[in-house]
C-alpha cells in the first residue's frame, strides 16, 4: 500500500521519465520481434554468381516452423495491448463504436472483458514463450513482461505527472 502513495510523491519529472524509459523499452523488442518476421534477405551478388544446377532459394531460408501461426498471434495481441496502453491513443472513439454495436447492460462487462484480456495476455505470451519453443521465443519474453508492467504502473506514474 505504501508502494502506491510514493507515485503520488515522486516528482512529476522522474514520473515522466519513468513512463518515457518504460514506453521506448516496451517498442523497442516489439519493433524487434515484427522485424523478424520478415524473410532473411539473399547475400549481395547471389545472383551473378548463381548456376543453372543451384537452387533458387539463399541457402540460409528456411521454411516457416510449426507453431510460428500462434507466436504471430501473441505478438499481434501484445502489439494491440502496447498500443492501447499508449498515452494519448483514442480509446474512447472505439468505446464509442463499440457502445453503438453492444447492447447497454453488457457494455461494461465487455470492456471489463477487454481490459483484463489485454493485461494478462503479454503476460501469457510471456509464459508461453519461456515454456514452449517457437521461433519468437526471445522476442515475446521480454516485451510481454514489459507491455505487462506498462499496463500495471502507468496509472500511478500518469498520477504522478498530472499532480
Amino acid at each position: 500500500m505504501s508502494a502506491i502513495f510514493a507515485f503520488f510523491l515522486m516528482d512529476h519529472r522522474l514520473a515522466l521519465a519513468l513512463l518515457t524509459t518504460l514506453l521506448i523499452l516496451a517498442a523497442a523488442p516489439l519493433a524487434f520481434a515484427w522485424a523478424r518476421l520478415l524473410p532473411e534477405e539473399p547475400e549481395p551478388f547471389r545472383a551473378q554468381r548463381q548456376r543453372d544446377d543451384e537452387p533458387a532459394l539463399p541457402p540460409n531460408w528456411k521454411g516457416r516452423r510449426r507453431g510460428d501461426t500462434f507466436a504471430i498471434f501473441l505478438l499481434a495481441v501484445a502489439t494491440t495491448s502496447y498500443f492501447v496502453k499508449f498515452p494519448g491513443m483514442p480509446v474512447d472513439r472505439g468505446l464509442n463504436l463499440l457502445g453503438r454495436l453492444v447492447p447497454q447492460p453488457y457494455m461494461g462487462w465487455v470492456v471489463l472483458g477487454g481490459r483484463a484480456f489485454l493485461v494478462a495476455e503479454p503476460g501469457l505470451a510471456a509464459a508461453n514463450s519461456t515454456l514452449r519453443s517457437n521461433p519468437l521465443r526471445a522476442t515475446l519474453i521480454i516485451p510481454g513482461e514489459l507491455v505487462t508492467a506498462l499496463w500495471l504502473a502507468s496509472p500511478y506514474l500518469v498520477a504522478a505527472i498530472q499532480r
